[in-house]
């Protein structure tokens, strides 16, 4: 009767345990589907930040995401630094919007043109 109460204590932590586990899988996962990954125009570079052109349901919006140490930066498939990126470079970032996170990756695919940005009439 001893052995078979330990063995219910024990299913009964293995079975949380394994719950915690579960759940902090599915909150990295969650996390991880917030990035997202854009085409874009670059029109401007700051010394931590790039402003970028995107088009959103049809008209082009501007958007600032910072750049730290741990982004991937890109350019003719090789590992540049910030201040190698231009005006008019067209590249994929990667970053989660609405959140005040540096973009993980930004890959040059080539040039682009900077556009008017559309007003939100």
């Amino acid at each position: 009767m001893h052995t078979a109460k330990w063995l219910v204590v024990f299913s009964l932590l293995f079975a949380g345990f394994a719950g915690s586990l579960f759940a902090q899988e599915e909150k990295e996962k969650k996390a991880k589907a917030k990035d997202v990954e854009v085409e874009a125009v670059i029109s401007a570079v700051g010394q931590r930040t790039i402003t970028f052109q995107v088009e959103r349901k049809g008209k082009i919006r501007e958007e600032v995401v910072g750049v730290d140490d741990q982004t991937d930066i890109e350019k003719d498939g090789s590992k540049v630094k910030l201040k190698d990126l231009q005006r008019t470079d067209k590249a994929m970032i990667k970053y989660e919007p609405d959140a005040y996170l540096p973009a993980q990756s930004v890959k040059v695919t080539g040039k682009g043109e900077i556009q008017k940005v559309s007003s939100d009439d």
